[in-house]
């Protein structure tokens, strides 16, 4: 497969997996000592990966659990963040401006962070309490799994999760196995998918529930900010409030479909799709279940089934078609702004 090292994917994934027992332990410190709310505070791709989690939060618990913007929190603070809070921050680079500065402005009030960071030594690293190992700094997969132990040990100690230690015993059987063997089924289509719609002027995105951030993520921080692709995102549940009158016969929509409660809006969506416009692609995540990985955690799985295929293949594949690296930026990183 194009761009794709699979000794070198498994070995990388396998690491990322064994790390979830050392999310749990830092969960289990968080615990004894108490708290009373969650809060997933960061920017850019970091705050559309933690969309999953606040969603699942809804479906499993009721720890008060919200997903805010770090330039936007330091400046209107939140009723509900206090000493007693745990915020669980992320910057893989762990010198992000606003994430640091977040960092640093919960220190200066007594609130522990909890972070996701490579090096426990960067500015982000050393404003937190507790840093989550990440092992790989490309691969949004990877920051998915770095969060699982902390977060779902937060919810199996309070008795929302009982089945941890199953869903992390399945994962590390089954995992490597379920990413690689979707990546090389969905690769052919990832390919004439970006060989036909690369040149388009525009294209839509539909997403919804537990999948809803992995859409978001990947019209912007891939499509917009690594191909400078021009995109619109949408929630399938919002489409129909708006977005819907731009739909055109020769438009190119993706709808990328969930497996959890949320599925029978995305069948809505494509329903009206179908019959309004000739350039639709559907990426349905219940295609790629994962063999060994009970259905009932078929929703926690979901957006590293769908980053594995949009991020992983989908959008190497872009790259190829158009010839702009997906490492290049006109002013991401490039000057201060």
């Amino acid at each position: 497969m194009l761009k794709f090292d699979e000794v070198d994917y498994r070995t990388n994934l396998n690491a990322q997996i064994d790390a979830i027992a050392d999310g749990k332990k830092i969960a289990d410190e968080i615990s004894q000592q108490g708290f009373s709310n969650i809060f997933f505070v960061a920017v850019g791709g970091t705050i559309a990966m933690m969309m999953h989690f606040g969603e699942i939060a809804k479906q499993y618990t009721k720890i008060p659990v919200y997903v805010e913007h770090a330039a936007e929190i330091v400046l209107t603070g939140h009723s509900q963040l206090n000493k007693d809070s745990i915020v669980i921050m992320g910057s893989k680079s762990g010198d992000t401006k606003e994430t640091v500065a977040a960092a640093k402005w919960m220190q200066e009030r007594g609130i522990r962070v909890v972070s996701m960071v490579i090096d426990p030594k960067s500015p982000l690293g050393s404003q937190s309490n507790w840093c989550i190992p990440l092992k790989v700094f490309k691969g949004v997969e990877y920051e998915y799994l770095n969060m699982f132990g902390v977060f779902y040990g937060l919810l199996a100690n309070n008795g929302d999760f009982p089945r941890f230690d199953d869903f992390a015993a399945q994962l590390k059987a089954h995992l490597a196995d379920g990413l690689v063997a979707a990546q090389t089924r969905f690769d052919a289509r990832a390919a004439e998918i970006a060989k036909k719609y690369h040149t388009s002027p525009y294209m839509m995105w539909l997403g919804e529930g537990e999948l809803w951030g992995e859409v978001y993520l990947f019209t912007m921080c891939i499509l917009e900010e690594m191909q400078w692709l021009r995109t619109k995102s949408v929630k399938s549940s919002e489409f129909f409030h708006g977005t819907l009158e731009l739909v055109e016969k020769d438009m190119p929509v993706f709808l990328v479909k969930s497996v959890g409660a949320y599925r029978c809006i995305d069948d809505r969506a494509e329903r009206f799709l179908k019959d309004h416009t000739d350039e639709l692609v559907v990426v349905d995540i219940k295609d790629y279940q994962i063999d060994g990985i009970d259905e009932e955690f078929a929703p926690l799985v979901s957006p590293l089934l769908s980053t594995a295929l949009l991020n992983g293949r989908l959008s190497k594949h872009f790259e190829a078609n158009t010839g702009h690296d997906l490492d290049m930026r006109r002013y991401y990183r490039q000057f201060d702004y």
